[in-house]
């Protein structure tokens, strides 16, 4: 989990991506005399080992998943936004486990348990959010639901890798100062047909992680090179790509398949 952090904070902060799981893995459970497949019966917030929002002048965007499983195990997957035109980035809050969200859904991901293919999708450009969409993510690791995160415990653990990094005071509370550049991270790109090439990091970025393990990232103007950078890459070398990521010695390897479109509307940003 702390390799998945680390993953997800360097995609985002190194190239503005804003990301939907098309791929998860079968939910199960065992409680009392039964041990198997769960059916959600409605849709499920999926957890995440850290939020993340990505901030612009415009406001911020913070894309968050929802799973629906039937009995047999297939899914439907969901990408909604949670906006804030303000951008003072109020994270989605889940305490209560509220999965009754009517918003416009950004992705639908039929995930079937048999025969799937992990990066298929239905993508809604009207939807608020799509614009930040760049990255379709095969989630290969169960992370949990709302009301049954796997990995709760391990947030505790992961907050203790930061604890020699800077603070400051964020939103009222206090979070961790964390900088990204070529000096202490690098990310190596490999394509379908196996072209590795390590993507360069242009200037520094600046990310804060809250003590909830929220991320929130200021998208500065050199971000567009990053994105113009990965667009002519996926130009050459197709969409989709094993993403390699190392920061202060800890490394993370993500499958994903990147969206010209995506990359494009977030460089035009800037």
């Amino acid at each position: 989990m702390k390799k998945l952090l680390f993953a997800l904070f360097a995609l985002a902060m190194v190239a503005s991506l804003g990301c939907a799981i098309t791929n998860y893995p079968m939910i199960t459970d065992s409680r009392g005399d039964y041990s198997g497949l769960i059916r959600t019966a409605h849709k499920a917030y999926i957890e995440t080992t850290s939020q993340i929002a990505t901030i612009y002048p415009d406001g911020s965007d913070e894309l968050f998943a929802m799973v629906l499983q039937n009995q047999y195990g297939d899914q439907t997957l969901y990408t909604f936004n949670n906006y804030d035109p303000t951008a003072s980035v109020l994270f989605l809050d889940q305490t209560y486990c509220d999965w009754r969200y009517e918003g416009c859904e950004i992705v639908n991901a039929w995930n079937p348990r048999q025969n799937d293919d992990p990066f298929d999708y239905q993508f809604f450009e009207d939807c608020s959010g799509a614009r930040s969409l760049s990255v379709l993510l095969d989630q290969a690791s169960r992370l949990g639901e709302c009301g049954d995160a796997l990995f709760a415990a391990e947030k505790q653990n992961l907050a203790s890798v930061f604890a020699d990094l800077d603070t400051t005071t964020w939103r009222g509370g206090s979070a961790y100062v964390v900088p990204v550049h070529a000096g202490n991270a690098s990310v190596t790109l490999t394509s379908a047909t196996g072209v590795s090439e390590s993507a360069p990091i242009f200037g520094n970025f600046t990310g804060f992680i809250t003590e909830e393990l929220q991320v929130a990232i200021p998208m500065t103007p050199n971000a567009r090179h990053e994105l113009n950078y990965l667009r002519g890459w996926v130009a050459a070398n197709g969409n989709t790509a094993s993403v390699s990521v190392t920061y202060e010695g800890l490394s993370a390897n993500v499958a994903v398949t990147f969206r010209p479109d995506g990359l494009g509307n977030n460089a035009g940003r800037f």
